[in-house]
C-alpha cells in the first residue's frame, strides 16, 4: 500500500482547517503550510497574519501533524501586487485573488512542495486546499476544473486561470460539501477555528482602511475631468485608477446618478453617463484574451462558434453567450 502525503495550505480558516480534518481522517500522511505572502511590517492597518498562523498552530496541534511556515513574499509582490498595481495605471481594474491563486498557491507554492513541473516524480505527494470546487478525473490522466457543490461558495471563478498541469496532485476535500456541513465538521471535530469569522478583505490593505486609499501609496494620483458623451465637464477624478466601468461615479450634477462608461487614458478623462439602466452601460459582446482552456486546448467548434456559460464576475450567475475564435 502506498503512503501518500498530503500537503494541507492552511491560511487559518475552518474550510482549510477541515480540509486537513478530512484528509488525515482518511489515512493519509497529512502536514500543514502556512503561506505568509505579504509583509506585515509594510501594513499600517490591520492585518490577521500573525493570528491565522497562531491558529493554524493550534488546529495542526489538534490533528496532531506538523505545521510550517513558507515565505513568498518576493514572489507575491513581484507576480501579483506590482501586476496589479501596472494594471490599475493602465486603466484595468485586476483581480488579486485571481492572480494570487495563479501565480502563488497554484505556482510557486506547488514548485516548493512538489517540484518544478518538469520535476515531479514523487506522484506520492499531494496538495489539498480549502477551495470550493471540485475536479473532474479522465482515466487518461486529464483533470478539469469544475464548480463546487455549493454554489453561494463555489470559488471556480477565483481558480480559473490556472493551469491544467497545476492540478494534476491536488485534491480539494470540501468542494463537493456545502459551507453549514463544513462548519457543522468543525464544530464536531471542535477545531480552534470552528467558529472563525470569515475573511472577506484583502491582508494587504487592512481593516482600517479604503482600497482607493490604499492604492494613493503605489499608483501615481491624476486629477482629471469627468465629462458627459458630448464633452462637458461636470467634475473632476482624483485619479482614473480609483473607478471601475460600470460603477456609480459619485458626483454631483443635475438630478440624475452618474456611472463610468469608459475611461480616456490617453486624455486621463472620466467619460460617465446618466442612470444606471443607460443603455450605453450595457453590451452584448466583448472581446477576450489570455485564455486559458480546462483541458489546456480549445473546445472543438471554437471556430465556427460555440455556445457556453459565462461568468464575468464573482457570485454573479452564469448566462449563455457564444465564443467565436477570431
Amino acid at each position: 500500500m502506498k503512503l501518500y502525503v498530503v500537503i494541507v495550505a492552511m491560511s487559518g480558516g475552518v474550510d482549510s482547517s477541515v480540509s486537513a480534518y478530512l484528509v488525515k481522517k482518511q489515512g493519509y500522511i497529512v502536514e500543514g503550510v502556512y503561506m505568509r505572502n505579504w509583509d506585515t511590517t509594510d501594513e499600517s492597518g490591520v492585518c490577521t497574519s500573525d493570528q491565522d498562523w497562531k491558529d493554524v498552530q493550534t488546529v495542526c496541534k489538534q490533528l496532531d501533524i506538523p505545521c510550517k511556515q513558507f515565505d513568498f513574499i518576493k514572489e507575491y509582490w513581484l507576480h501579483v501586487f506590482t501586476r496589479m498595481i501596472e494594471d490599475y495605471e493602465n486603466g484595468i481594474t485586476p483581480n488579486p485573488d485571481v492572480m494570487c491563486n495563479r501565480e502563488i498557491k497554484f505556482g510557486w507554492f506547488l514548485d516548493k512542495c512538489l517540484g518544478s513541473i518538469n520535476n515531479r516524480d514523487n506522484e506520492n505527494t499531494w496538495i489539498a486546499t480549502g477551495h470550493y470546487v471540485q475536479l473532474e478525473r479522465t482515466d487518461s490522466g486529464r483533470v478539469k476544473l469544475i464548480r463546487g457543490t455549493d454554489i453561494t461558495k463555489d470559488q471556480s471563478y477565483f481558480l480559473s486561470t490556472v493551469a491544467e498541469e497545476n492540478l494534476q496532485r491536488v485534491i480539494f476535500p470540501v468542494g463537493g460539501l456545502y459551507k453549514k456541513q463544513v462548519k457543522s465538521i468543525a464544530r464536531e471535530a471542535n477545531l480552534e477555528t470552528a467558529n472563525k469569522r470569515e475573511s472577506m478583505g484583502i491582508c494587504f490593505v487592512g481593516k482600517k482602511r479604503k482600497f482607493s486609499e490604499f492604492l494613493e501609496q503605489y499608483v501615481v494620483s491624476k486629477p482629471g475631468d469627468i465629462k458627459t458623451l458630448d464633452g462637458t465637464v461636470i467634475g473632476q477624478h482624483r485619479g482614473l485608477f480609483s473607478y471601475t466601468i460600470g460603477q456609480r461615479a459619485r458626483i454631483h450634477y443635475g438630478p440624475d446618478r452618474w456611472f463610468v462608461l469608459r475611461k480616456d487614458i490617453k486624455n486621463n478623462s472620466l467619460i460617465v453617463v446618466p442612470g444606471s439602466t443607460n443603455p450605453l452601460l450595457f453590451s452584448s459582446k466583448l472581446v477576450a484574451k489570455d485564455w486559458i482552456w480546462s483541458w489546456s486546448e480549445p473546445p472543438k467548434g471554437i471556430e465556427e462558434g460555440i455556445n457556453l456559460l459565462t461568468q464575468l464576475r464573482y457570485q454573479q450567475p452564469a448566462d449563455l453567450c457564444k465564443i467565436v475564435k477570431r
